[in-house]
């Protein structure tokens, strides 16, 4: 399945529905192609929670663009099945909210954001080798943190760059049928 956009309730819910329908019908590994900017962290956590719940390995590709909570699908791949090109632009940040309204729903607001953050954090303590400390320092540090696939790589966000499609995807079947096409000779 590839997922080329904005991390949105449509592209989660088609990749949800590739995941639960594979379960259902594969014993095999299957896999997300992934290029994206990122997006909601709600529908984003909901592809990751549904990775996690899979039956069947589920191979996570990144290229092209592999940013903000696509970083956080990428790394919710199955151990070892989880790769990158090396041409993939790889940018880390923190998320980003509009807090507005009476003090009450500012404090709500706020907490909400303290229990995101935490999220993010187990999740990367799940997915990846980074301690606390990276983890703070690439993710919630100031600024937006590119990282190559190596450092990628070094974090335990992939398991793997790699130059060709691994050999444990699933081979497409494909017989084009020529159309028959009778020429007349005058």
């Amino acid at each position: 399945h590839v997922i080329f956009g904005d991390v949105d309730t449509g592209t989660m819910k088609d990749a949800i529905s590739f995941v639960l329908k594979a379960n259902t019908l594969y014993d095999t590994p299957i896999s997300l192609i992934l290029n994206t900017t990122g997006g909601s962290t709600a529908d984003g956590f909901a592809l990751v929670d549904l990775i996690s719940m899979s039956k069947i390995p589920v191979h996570t590709i990144g290229v092209g663009d592999i940013m903000s909570m696509g970083v956080l699908i990428l790394s919710a791949g199955s151990k070892g099945r989880r790769t990158i090109t090396r041409n993939a632009t790889v940018m880390a940040h923190q998320f980003t909210n509009t807090i507005e309204g009476k003090f009450h729903e500012i404090e709500s607001s706020y907490s909400s954001m303290v229990h995101l953050k935490n999220k993010f954090i187990q999740h990367f303590k799940r997915h990846s080798t980074m301690t606390d400390k990276q983890i703070n320092d690439i993710v919630f540090g100031p600024t937006d943190r590119y990282l190559t696939p190596a450092e990628c790589k070094k974090y335990g966000l992939v398991d793997e760059i790699i130059d060709e499609l691994p050999s444990f995807l699933p081979q497409a079947e494909y017989s084009p049928k020529l159309k028959s096409s009778r020429r007349s000779r005058k």
